[in-house]
């Protein structure tokens, strides 16, 4: 199976009481929150930043996005999440987030996967609200960390 721990950590964070459903664990809301803040930090390392995608009349614009939960995460437990981009074209591209609840090992924290989450999403023009190709200098950028997943890994 790959190991996808040395993806570059894109959020960390604490799981607080609020964060949390009528069942005690952290809710979808929150996941999605986390993740949302993640790709925003994963697409700013690529040159996307807000500031660029506003003065730049572009944007990313979500297509596709799926969950999946292995682990329930409680008030108290701290966590990372680590992304990367494992696909694109010329105006649509892929990435994946994999959010780890962090425990303590033997050897120092422990990584667990407790829930992922992929995103197919198209680079968009926010005035025509079309897709549009990828900025020249931001491409080069994206194909530079592009690391597809394996199929054990997706």
């Amino acid at each position: 199976m790959s190991d996808l721990h040395t993806d570059e950590v894109m959020g960390r964070g604490t799981v607080y009481p609020d964060d949390c459903d009528h069942m005690g664990h952290m809710n979808v809301a929150t996941y999605v929150r986390k993740f949302d803040e993640a790709t925003w930090a994963l697409w700013a390392g690529v040159g996307m930043t807000a500031r660029r995608m506003l003065d730049g009349g572009i944007g990313i614009a979500a297509m596709e996005c799926t969950l999946t939960y292995q682990k329930e995460l409680f008030p108290g437990d701290n966590f990372v999440i680590r992304s990367r981009i494992v696909g694109r074209g010329n105006k649509v591209a892929k990435f994946h987030h994999r959010l780890y609840r962090l425990e303590e090992g033997d050897d120092g924290l422990v990584e667990t996967l407790a829930s992922t989450c992929s995103y197919t999403v198209a680079c968009l023009d926010r005035e025509a609200h079309r897709a549009t190709t990828w900025p020249a200098d931001v491409a080069p950028r994206v194909d530079a960390i592009l690391a597809p997943l394996t199929e054990d890994a997706a």
